[in-house]
């Protein structure tokens, strides 16, 4: 084990510095804001909208250009415009990113990637606390070693920010803060595909603490959307998102999600649009039941299995999500070393958990560092990460979940498949 775990290290502290190096590069061939932050610059035009009093049109592509296009001048390729369209994300995350606006937006974009760093490290911190034998340094390592991590840090996306309120509810409901808890659980409400599941969760498990936070905290939430950006915002939201919801939307990229929608389409390409969402909800909604039945019984913050089935909670909200890209599973953090941690979970699951962090990861260190070698195509269509097969993370994703779901629900395999239980620190 201790050669193993060297070898994990090692390979996170060349990840990291590559990924050092492929940051710093692409930013030196001039691709910031066409590729490095790029969806971080559709939040800074719509909270740019919402600067300017605009905020019933920040769903409008003409705003969006408007405020889109200025950033031309910190772009050094061939292209001759920016490519945006309106985020389908609620007013209140551009309202949270108008501070960053403030300076101009290559610093506006430093501090929102140092804000996301910082996360990161605080998530390397609560990694450490469920496996020490990582170190504190090799636990930082090996958040930032992942590709769903440096993705999103790379794209300007806030899941990395994401992941610590999902860290601190798993953290909260052991410590029987459950308020906290549900306070955690509003900040979800950035992003709210991610929040359901865990609303559900609370309800169904009956703790109204946690619901009360979360209800306060969403309040809240909704009413900075609506003094930054007024009421018409808040009802043009619903209409942002379904038209992004086709199910083979090409600005969507379902093609390269990590959840049942991928897998799908990469199952029958030319399936039929009803058809295909028909069965891609009901894949869905059975995974996340099936992560809810996980719960059944008392409620022990103390039980062994806690953690491990709050991370196959959390793969069930991730898998089941309808739009959810890789970056997405950013917010599996702390609850998959915590599963790490359980003696309830198999060797085998936790090498399917591991490989579904980190299976991509070797594709970009072979492709972008070795093919490549580090060089930056101007070309938009040539990816820079998304360089292992489109399908892949989902179906690891699911993988781990289904195994993970087999060690909690107390179903047994024949002997000879079982693997040596050991109990990790």
């Amino acid at each position: 084990m201790k050669i193993l775990r060297g070898l994990f290290l090692a390979f996170s502290a060349i990840s990291v510095a590559f990924y050092a190096l492929r940051f710093w590069g692409v930013f030196a061939a001039g691709e910031l804001f066409h590729r490095l932050g790029f969806d971080w610059s559709l939040f800074y035009a719509q909270a740019m909208a919402v600067r300017a009093g605009a905020g019933a049109n920040m769903y409008d592509p003409a705003e969006i250009d408007l405020y889109l296009q200025p950033l031309m001048r910190y772009y050094g390729g061939p292209a001759v415009a920016l490519n945006g369209w309106p985020q389908p994300y609620p007013p209140w995350l551009a309202a949270v990113v108008v501070p960053f606006t403030l300076p101009p937006a290559p610093i506006g974009f430093a501090l929102w990637l140092g804000a996301s760093m910082l996360a990161a490290l605080f998530l390397g911190y609560r990694v450490w606390q469920f496996t020490p034998d990582l170190g504190r340094v090799g636990a930082a390592l090996a958040v930032l070693a992942a590709v769903p991590v440096a993705w999103g840090l790379f794209l300007g996306q806030p899941t990395v920010l994401l992941a610590v309120p999902v860290g601190e509810m798993l953290i909260s409901f052991k410590a029987r803060k459950d308020f906290r808890s549900g306070l955690w659980l509003a900040v979800l409400l950035l992003k709210p595909q991610y929040a359901l599941l865990f609303g559900v969760f609370i309800l169904w498990k009956q703790r109204w603490h946690a619901l009360a936070g979360a209800v306060i905290g969403g309040v809240a939430f909704i009413l900075i959307g609506v003094l930054a950006a007024g009421v018409p915002s808040l009802l043009r939201f619903p209409a942002a998102v379904a038209e992004l919801s086709d199910l083979k939307n090409s600005i969507a990229g379902p093609n390269l999600m990590m959840n049942w929608r991928a897998i799908v389409l990469a199952a029958r390409p030319g399936i039929d649009e009803q058809l295909g969402l028909v069965l891609v909800w009901a894949l869905s909604l059975l995974t996340m039941l099936a992560s809810l039945l996980l719960w059944r019984g008392k409620w022990d913050p103390d039980a062994p299995s806690f953690g491990a089935r709050f991370c196959a909670l959390t793969l069930g909200a991730l898998v089941g999500s309808y739009h959810n890209h890789l970056h997405g599973a950013a917010l599996l953090i702390v609850p998959m070393a915590a599963a790490w941690a359980s003696p309830t979970v198999k060797d085998t699951t936790r090498l399917a958990l591991w490989a579904a962090t980190y299976a991509p990861t070797f594709f970009v260190l072979w492709v972008g560092g070795v093919v490549d070698r580090l060089a930056v195509s101007p070309d938009p269509n040539v990816p820079v990460w998304t360089v292992w097969p489109g399908v892949l993370p989902a179906v690891l994703f699911v993988l781990a979940f289904a195994l993970l779901w087999l060690d909690l629900s107390g179903m047994r395999v024949p002997v000879h498949w079982r693997p040596a239980v050991r109990r990790y620190a």
